[in-house]
């Protein structure tokens, strides 16, 4: 503001250093002087006003133009949320006071395209003149007009891990979650149906992760047969790998899976039963109920990853299918692990459809980074029936088997932790190397946790994350909306086009 001051105080005093060598002129007693010097007095204070005035109105316009980009970038940054004109005004004033070298300044324009991919952010002014008011003209009009548009800068593989356990029906947090994810699908796509630099998985979990039906030749560890399911089927559910490879990606033709079966414990009491899953009577049917005493062989069993895909409404069918999934627990390194598969180069062309063959793609592939969106409402834990054996079954067997190194339950939360943390930095750096000897870019994470107080998960999630900005708690699901928005914020680029 002082050096505009100071520019205003030089033009206003030449302007009238001017005028008093023009008065002079007139005061000259000479007939030919001062005829000449009438005739050329109003063209001459109107060049020299319109120089005066022009740079000005200059002054105005840039500065004008200064604070449209703000308010327009700003306004970008929130559109898909209520707060774009709030937002594009706040900006704007903050690089413009409403009055700017005697102009009145009024808080601009702002629209916004129907499919919530441009903001137009538009200002109109009218800078009064001084001098060249001679020549009649009272103001100098300016408009100044800039749109922002969302668009993806390159390509992205992104997988969304969501949180599907049983503590996801209470306040409707699951309900919340299908909008939040449905609402970063809808700010990544845009008004596209599909597109070939947009591939988004969906991987649901629980205490264990549902890799689908048709993938029986990944099945390689002995386990049990189909016909141990009868009278039900096998719904894709698979046991955690055994130490280390519940902490890596490699793929399946290297370290194979088991089949996931919760035993049934009818055999109790002598055939009585009176144990947490009495079946062959199964109530477990796939269809959801809030209730733990459902019976089946896929007690605890979610929903099947959708592998990468590029089709948007497959997006939104899927997350619209999700609801919770009583028994088992939380263990969400198995849920980010299965992530991690569907973006990793190394299963590459294993997935088949909707996954082209030649994908995921290499990490470091031009024009096309990796991302992992992280979701849960609760601390890993291992569900309780009150109802025996002690713990239920889950991807790690029976609590007593100590499969985690341990029979304890606050112990299997501690182990599960520690491998959830080391396959969090195996992500962000997967130790993969370019021609040169450097690393590759890993895969970019952004952790969201759901009324969590426990200071532990807290920093496991903060840790997990790229940064610590890349970590959101969310006391209230009713906020998991406008944490995705900026996560989809962050995963797009905002271009002035104007």
């Amino acid at each position: 503001m002082k050096k505009t001051a100071v520019r205003r105080r030089r033009t206003d005093a030449a302007a009238q250093h001017l005028l008093s060598a023009l008065r002079g002129c007139l005061d000259d007693r000479r007939g030919a002087t001062a005829v000449m010097a009438a005739a050329l007095v109003v063209p001459l204070i109107g060049a020299i006003g319109l120089s005066v005035d022009m740079g000005r109105g200059y002054l105005v316009r840039q500065r004008l133009s200064s604070a449209i980009d703000a308010g327009a970038l700003a306004g970008g940054r929130v559109l898909d949320t209520t707060n774009v004109q709030a937002d594009a005004i706040q900006y704007f004033r903050a690089n413009i006071p409403t009055t700017y070298l005697d102009t009145p300044i009024p808080d601009p324009e702002v629209t916004i395209s129907a499919d919530r991919q441009t903001v137009s952010v538009k200002s109109s002014v009218r800078v009064p003149t001084t001098l060249i008011r001679v020549l009649g003209i009272d103001t100098l009009p300016i408009t100044v007009e800039n749109r922002v548009r969302r668009q993806m800068s390159g390509g992205l593989e992104l997988a969304l891990v969501l949180d599907v356990t049983g503590s996801m029906a209470t306040d409707n947090r699951i309900g919340k979650l299908r909008d939040a994810a449905t609402s970063l699908v809808n700010i990544l796509f845009g008004n596209q149906t599909d597109t070939q630099k947009l591939w988004i998985s969906v991987v649901p979990y629980s205490a264990e992760v549902n890799l689908g039906t048709g993938h029986g030749d990944w099945m390689t560890l002995s386990g049990p047969s189909t016909g141990a399911y009868s009278p039900s089927t096998w719904r894709g559910c698979v046991e955690a790998r055994p130490s280390p490879y519940d902490e890596d990606d490699t793929p399946p033709m290297v370290a194979g899976f088991k089949r996931f079966l919760y035993p049934s414990t009818k055999s109790m009491n002598n055939g009585k039963g009176g144990g947490d899953n009495d079946w062959p009577t199964i109530t477990d049917t796939g269809t959801y109920t809030n209730s733990n005493d459902r019976t089946g062989p896929n007690l605890g069993c979610g929903f099947p990853v959708l592998p990468l895909t590029n089709v948007k409404q497959d997006l939104l069918n899927k997350i619209a299918t999700l609801q919770p999934v009583n028994r088992g627990g939380t263990m969400a390194n198995l849920g980010l692990q299965a992530g991690w598969f569907t973006v990793s180069p190394r299963w590459q062309g294993l997935w088949g459809s909707p996954t082209p063959k030649g994908m995921p793609l290499d990490y470091g592939s031009p024009e096309m980074s990796k991302a992992i969106v992280l979701v849960t409402d609760g601390e890993n834990s291992w569900f309780d029936h009150s109802k025996p054996p002690t713990g239920d079954y889950t991807a790690y067997g029976r609590i007593d088997e100590g499969r985690l190194g341990t029979k304890s339950f606050s112990e299997s939360t501690s182990e599960i932790n520690k491998r959830m943390a080391r396959l969090c930095e195996k992500l962000k750096n997967p130790g993969v190397l370019d021609a040169d000897g450097k690393p590759k870019p890993g895969i970019t994470i952004y952790t969201i946790t759901i009324g969590q107080t426990n200071a532990n998960t807290q920093a496991l999630y903060r840790n997990c994350a790229s940064q610590p900005s890349y970590y959101w708690d969310t006391p209230s699901p009713d906020q998991l909306k406008s944490v995705f928005q900026s996560i989809g914020s962050q995963l797009t680029n905002l271009r002035l086009e104007q």
